[in-house]
């Protein structure tokens, strides 16, 4: 059952274990740890993501209907590559 939870300090905990969970499988491979991310998460790409390809981020408390960015097919402003999916990304390690 899915139930909405917005905001940094519910999601940046979740990323963090995800990150810590696939930095384990690594190092259990004989592997270094991750590091910075941001090289791994463009050489993987959408391959380790679930694509979010629908709705808008608000870009101000308003959210009014022009302002922010939305979501399409691919890498988008709003969500990057999407929703990170664990069993994807430790495949990938």
């Amino acid at each position: 059952m899915f139930a909405g939870v917005a905001g940094t300090s519910a999601s940046c905990p979740v990323v963090a274990a995800v990150i810590a969970k696939l930095n384990e499988l690594r190092l259990a491979k004989g592997g270094k740890p991750l590091g910075f991310l941001n090289p791994w998460i463009y050489t993987v790409g959408k391959q380790g993501f679930n694509d979010v390809s629908q709705g808008r981020n608000c870009g101000s408390a308003l959210c009014l209907p022009t302002a922010g960015f939305p979501a399409v097919k691919g890498w988008d402003a709003a969500t990057g590559f999407g929703t990170p999916n664990f069993e994807l990304l430790a495949k990938l390690v």
